[in-house]
């Protein structure tokens, strides 16, 4: 149970920064909306290296604002995955990624541009989550009957 628990800490608390992180890659490589880039200031390819860095802080604010609310969707995601006996690396990314997915997609996408950035963003972000949830919590674990 402890292992289940660190899991979904650990996970939780990363969700935000790589979020961000993605968020942050894609609008450099795809563009983003007007308001994503009043938060993420509108990066490009020629500014300064340390101006990338910009996501840490973009990552504590998310986790600030939304860290509760992150948990809480992964204690019932990790729940159902429990209930329903679906403890493989597999379930586990994937069940990251659609969770990261679906609400990175319904909080900011506001625009027509934002289609290409925030939902991938949440995808990859949260497939990571969900490997580092699978890794802490469920590898290594003797399969129960």
């Amino acid at each position: 149970m402890l292992r289940i628990i660190g899991g979904l800490l650990v996970a939780s608390l990363a969700a935000p920064y790589l979020a961000s992180f993605f968020i942050f890659t894609f609008m450099i490589l795809f563009g983003g909306s007007s308001s994503a880039d009043f938060t993420f200031g509108a990066p490009s390819l020629v500014d300064e290296f340390l101006d990338f860095f910009k996501f840490l802080a973009i990552g504590s604010l998310g986790a600030a604002m939304f860290g509760l609310p992150i948990l809480f969707a992964a204690e019932l995601l990790a729940f159902l995955l429990h209930s329903l006996a679906l403890g493989s690396k597999h379930h586990a990314i994937a069940s990251g990624g659609s969770l990261g997915c679906l609400s990175l997609t319904l909080l900011f996408v506001a625009d027509p541009a934002d289609w290409r950035v925030f939902p991938l963003a949440g995808l990859l972000a949260g497939s990571i989550c969900g490997w580092i949830y699978w890794r802490i919590a469920m590898r290594n674990r003797v399969s129960q009957p």
